[in-house]
């Protein structure tokens, strides 16, 4: 469905069809400037709706809007419905100036996942060393996706004293382990390489894997990425993240992995690997997007734009083709 005007996400506050209530509480997170208060009153009425995502798409809109809406947000913390009721956290947290008076205690909640949100929650407000001892609780929580979400928190936040706790969720299974490596690897330890190279082969968890060992990786997390960004029916865009996490490290593999995801015939991985070219500043790969300027072959000109922009300071040839990419493309 197209998302309604916001009159009508106004008036579909009342609509019988679930479909469209659902659709009211997407649109109306989005007011126009000085209409804020219609629709935080019409957030509030979806977040007692019967169905249980309507009310947690409506406390995420009141979390978008921070404008008001605090009351229901705190009384839907008791949902019935666990995503209820971490929407409903994350918009009181969001809403309440006062948040980190309270969000800390819930680290003794009976319910994980509200452990796990209000633990989110605090490091986002807190930030730093104010949100240590929140996360040192959660990195010991019996709960995995406590000790994940904790991992994530401590990595994010460049916690450099919880490198020791990290280390030892490596022990940990599954997505834990995953999270504390790759947390580890932000902060420039290579303990986890082992389970990022192992998570090369995974799913869901292959890109991140790659961006992590571009951190950190030594011989054994150079030649995974190699072996990974060679595979000739490998996933474009993992081949591509391959690819620039060699080149990160320096290593001579990355740069002709990058040009062959540059050059191949499906566009899955394009963007990823020109945004690469230009972050690192590969020239040699230069003559490559400036082809891409002549004909896009699925790559986005606003990102070849960005691309362009690395060289064009100390390259003719760059500056010409970002020229031609703008006259041809004027969003770029």
């Amino acid at each position: 469905m197209l998302p309604p005007s916001f009159d009508a996400a106004l008036r579909d506050v009342e609509a019988r069809a679930p479909k469209f209530r659902l659709a009211a509480a997407h649109g109306l997170a989005s007011p126009p400037e000085g209409r804020e208060d219609e629709a935080v009153q019409g957030l509030i009425r979806l977040a007692n709706d019967e169905l249980g995502p309507i009310r947690a798409q409506a406390l995420a809109g009141l979390e978008a809007l921070a404008h008001g809406g605090l009351a229901v947000a705190r009384r839907r913390m008791d949902d019935e419905h666990d995503a209820v009721r971490q929407a409903a956290l994350r918009a009181a947290a969001a809403l309440d100036d006062d948040a980190l008076s309270w969000l800390p205690d819930l680290m003794g909640d009976e319910r994980a996942e509200m452990r796990g949100q209000a633990l989110l929650a605090v490091a986002e407000l807190a930030g730093g060393e104010r949100a240590l001892p929140v996360i040192e609780r959660g990195l010991a929580d019996e709960d995995p996706g406590v000790r994940g979400a904790a991992a994530v928190a401590a990595g994010e936040l460049g916690l450099e004293s919880m490198m020791d706790p990290l280390a030892a969720l490596l022990e940990d299974r599954g997505d834990v382990a995953f999270a504390a490596a790759c947390a580890l690897a932000g902060l420039g330890d290579a303990r986890g390489e082992a389970v990022l190279v192992a998570a090369l082969r995974d799913r869901e968890a292959g890109l991140d894997a790659a961006e992590a060992l571009g951190e950190i990786a030594g011989d054994a997390g150079l030649n995974a990425l190699a072996e990974t960004a060679q595979r000739p029916f490998g996933n474009l865009l993992l081949r591509a993240a391959a690819g620039a996490a060699l080149a990160r490290r320096g290593d001579a593999r990355g740069e002709p992995a990058l040009g062959r995801v540059l050059e191949a015939w499906r566009a899955d991985g394009r963007d990823y690997a020109v945004h690469a070219v230009g972050e690192l500043e590969l020239e040699g790969l230069l003559p490559t997007l400036i082809r891409l300027t002549k004909r896009l072959r699925g790559a986005d000109p606003a990102v070849l734009a960005q691309a362009l922009e690395r060289f064009a300071d100390r390259r003719e040839d760059a500056l010409r083709a970002l020229g031609l990419l703008r006259e041809r493309h004027t969003p770029a």
